[in-house]
């Protein structure tokens, strides 16, 4: 049962640095000052998700009586979609939206795992479905020529 939640953990530290890697990339070629903002704090977030994710134990996802069925699954529920290298900010931002939506399927279905840590992949989950909000509102306010 360790392994999958040891691939898990190291998925989900590679996605919260990418992410990071992204809103500070794209935050100075941004003219909004509120889309700058943004894109900083979501930044921070992700580096607060990947140092709290390095430090979580495979043990604090599961319940002490859990089943090694329950996590199965969890393999299929590691979706990598890329944000092409050279792609608009419009292009990004929706590859951005893909990715947290499935980071937010994952970690939900990590919380349902009922460990002690379940509040905090519940709280991660509902983190990214308001990422996912922001950004396409942001996205909508990018010209269509993107």
């Amino acid at each position: 049962m360790r392994k999958p939640l040891m691939k898990v953990l190291a998925f989900g530290v590679a996605r919260s640095q990418e992410a990071e890697t992204f809103f500070k990339e794209w935050a100075p070629q941004v003219d909004d000052p509120a889309i700058q903002a943004l894109f900083a704090q979501l930044a921070a977030a992700e580096r607060g998700r990947t140092e709290m994710l390095s430090r979580m134990m495979p043990e604090e996802m599961v319940r002490a009586t859990g089943d090694a069925g329950d996590v199965l699954d969890l393999p299929d529920l590691l979706v990598d979609i890329k944000v092409p290298r050279r792609s608009t900010l419009g292009q990004a931002i929706r590859t951005v939206v893909q990715r947290k939506g499935a980071t937010a399927v994952l970690y939900e279905r990590i919380a349902q795992l009922g460990g002690v840590a379940c509040s905090f992949f519940r709280a991660m989950a509902e983190e990214d479905r308001q990422t996912i909000c922001q950004l396409e509102e942001y996205a909508k306010q990018i010209p269509s020529r993107e």
